[in-house]
């Protein structure tokens, strides 16, 4: 039984893969990790580096091999369209091994709903056409707060794609138009067979979005760690 672990900016993700099986884990503590028979860790780190040691500390695994995963130019049938291939996201990179995966033969845009949202692109081939990057719902919305002085907001968002009747509304609701209509106009400019959603605002996506051939899949970026263990 293998740990897989997505260390972002503002949290950590994690999952089982044991007889080839995924399942998500909704605890990550030291107490329900010493009782599972794991032999190794995989992750994927975007965090800072003194994060990561932290994480080693708290979970109380330093007896184990962590395995850290980079991007690569090439691996697993699918081409990393960057120069410099390290310097893609390694979060986007897994995203893309997730998806060609669970895609076979398939062109699929994917898009990940987090702090950050990133759109990337593979075709049928697994080539990676490219992507974007952008501020997520919850990072729209602080930084208007935070940037403007009589702009407020309640930590609950509950925004759809209309005109907003006072302020919360406004903003939450043009947050939202802003994220769905990049899409959508992702959507257009390079029309893929399928649409991918995951992260942790696919929920406020998911309903703006079902008229596109749209499917959410939480585990994505864990379907591609685990390629590293299939290998």
């Amino acid at each position: 039984m293998y740990l897989l672990l997505d260390i972002g900016n503002t949290r950590e993700k994690a999952a089982l893969f044991c007889d080839d099986k995924l399942t998500a884990l909704s605890e990550l503590n030291a107490d329900s990790l010493k009782k599972l028979p794991l032999t190794a860790v995989y992750f994927a780190c975007v965090a800072k580096d003194a994060r990561l040691n932290v994480l080693k500390t708290e979970l109380a695994l330093d007896h184990l091999p962590w395995h850290q995963v980079q991007s690569e130019a090439h691996a697993f049938g699918v081409t990393n369209c960057y120069a410099q291939p390290h310097l893609l996201g390694v979060d986007r990179w897994l995203a893309l091994l997730g998806a060609k995966q669970l895609m076979v033969k398939q062109s699929v845009m994917i898009v990940d709903a987090g702090t950050a949202l990133t759109v990337d692109w593979i075709d049928e081939n697994g080539v990676h056409q490219g992507g974007w990057i952008m501020p997520g719902l919850q990072l729209q919305q602080q930084s208007v707060v935070q940037q403007t002085a009589k702009v407020f907001n309640k930590e609950t968002l509950n925004g759809s794609v209309e005109p907003g009747k006072d302020t919360i509304a406004c903003l939450q609701n043009g947050c939202l138009a802003a994220v769905t209509g990049a899409i959508r106009q992702g959507w257009l400019l390079n029309k893929a067979e399928r649409l991918i959603l995951t992260g942790g605002d696919t929920f406020y996506l998911n309903a703006q979005l079902a008229d596109l051939n749209v499917i959410t899949e939480p585990l994505l970026v864990f379907h591609g760690l685990a390629q590293y263990i299939r290998q």
